[in-house]
């Protein structure tokens, strides 16, 4: 298998640009000068495309106009616009080449076997499989340079650790193709995954041009990275159909507030759960709440875990989209319950088929009760599941407990739906 070589010889077809010994060296020339230019024109900035452009016109006109006058021979136009052709040549064959180190480099560190046990395997094949190896080498090759390769990133982990380069390369070579992202430790860790905000940087990058058709954002325990690059990444996402942040360090607040400005918000499934460690949980505002409301016509499916909301916000969210079908407010403080019977009216045609409201420690049993005497009523049409199970009893949470009576009425007149709660006989 072939290693990275950094010595490696350039390919030189322009010989007189880049062989000293082919040329005769001004005597005022300083290599260091000409390699701390070569820096400065690369570490410039991130600006818009057309803004380089009209740069590169300007000083290339003012170039070719000053030489032209100062000999009075024409030519000397043409002679530049060559040379500036070469120049721009050895740029990009300097660039691929580097590219090239660089996936080498990964596919000699990513490749499990050692080079001498992979060159005794392949010296085993016969001829034939030897071809068809060497036949998916260069398929696959040829493949993994194609952007809809890339379009769907999935680097969730497990154990496993994945570092920003990946993540930014992989970002970086889906380009405009970028559909779908799913990044973190999947497995719930206060050390949380080792990506940073770099790795978000790269959808951000060039006014999040790889971000402009991602439908699928997915990141869990990103606990590295910080509010700003979040809402900044989200802020170029404006086709996101769905977005699930798993042990969300950031002010649920302001993530809303980000994806309210959009004023086509595509989203139809939400998923945003509280960090383990922020205590208390962050809320919402009324307006907030309203905004998003108003923002988000085609929601479907809306999961908010651990977070300090109030009956208000509740009742709102549960009202507020005309298509939702599952809504899971799940260890949510600060609720009793009381929303419901305030919904008992207003929902009483609600599309929510599935409602979670589990390890709410203020949740009470008689709202749950009204409730479910709600559904003998014939409110909420087309509800389907209801689950208000308790796992943090120990913790100063309450138990819900359902009357097998309204279990069984709810079993004759409302068959189709499904009550998970600690049963009694009352």
């Amino acid at each position: 298998m072939e290693t990275p070589n950094p010595k490696r010889q350039c390919r030189d077809d322009f010989s007189s640009i880049q062989s000293p010994n082919s040329v005769a060296i001004a005597p005022d020339f300083n290599q260091n000068d000409f390699d701390s230019t070569i820096s400065s024109f690369l570490l410039l900035p991130d600006s818009p495309y057309n803004s380089i452009g009209c740069s590169f016109d300007r000083v290339l006109g003012q170039v070719l106009d000053s030489a032209s006058e100062a000999s009075g021979d024409d030519s000397v136009r043409d002679r530049l616009i060559d040379r500036t052709n070469k120049l721009a040549f050895l740029l990009l064959e300097s660039t691929k080449r580097f590219s090239r180190m660089r996936s080498t480099h990964y596919n000699y560190n990513s490749w499990s076997l050692p080079e001498e046990l992979t060159i005794k395997v392949f010296s085993g094949l016969d001829t034939k499989s030897l071809m068809q190896a060497s036949a998916c080498c260069t398929m696959f090759r040829k493949c993994s340079i194609d952007p809809l390769c890339y379009s769907h990133i999935d680097l969730k982990m497990g154990g496993k650790r994945v570092f920003d380069e990946i993540v930014c390369s992989m970002i970086h070579k889906a380009g405009k193709e970028l559909r779908s992202l799913k990044l973190g430790r999947v497995i719930s860790s206060r050390k949380g995954s080792s990506f940073t905000s770099t790795c978000l940087t790269s959808v951000i990058r060039n006014h999040g041009f790889n971000g402009g058709l991602l439908r699928s954002l997915q990141l869990y325990n990103l606990v590295s990275t910080g509010t700003k690059s979040l809402c900044a990444m989200l802020s170029v996402c404006p086709n996101l159909t769905d977005l699930m942040i798993a042990n969300l360090k950031q002010i649920l607040e302001q993530v809303l507030k980000t994806l309210t400005k959009n004023p086509r918000l595509l989203i139809e499934r939400l998923f945003l759960q509280n960090n383990i460690d922020l205590i208390p949980a962050s809320g919402l505002s009324s307006s907030t709440v309203e905004a998003f409301v108003t923002s988000c016509p085609s929601l479907t499916w809306l999961k908010l875990v651990g977070f300090g909301l109030k009956e208000e916000t509740a009742r709102n969210l549960a009202e507020g989209f005309p298509k939702l079908t599952y809504m899971n407010l799940s260890k949510t403080p600060g609720i009793s319950g009381r929303f419901l019977r305030d919904l008992r009216i207003s929902c009483r045609d609600s599309t929510i088929k599935t409602l979670i409201l589990r390890d709410c420690p203020s949740l009470e049993r008689r709202e749950i009760g009204y409730f479910l005497d709600s559904l003998l009523n014939g409110h909420f049409k087309f509800i389907r599941q209801i689950d208000v199970t308790s796992e943090v009893i120990a913790d100063g949470g309450k138990e819900i407990i359902v009357g097998k009576y309204i279990l069984s009425k709810l079993k004759e007149q409302r068959s189709d739906v499904t009550v998970v709660a600690k049963s009694v006989c009352f």
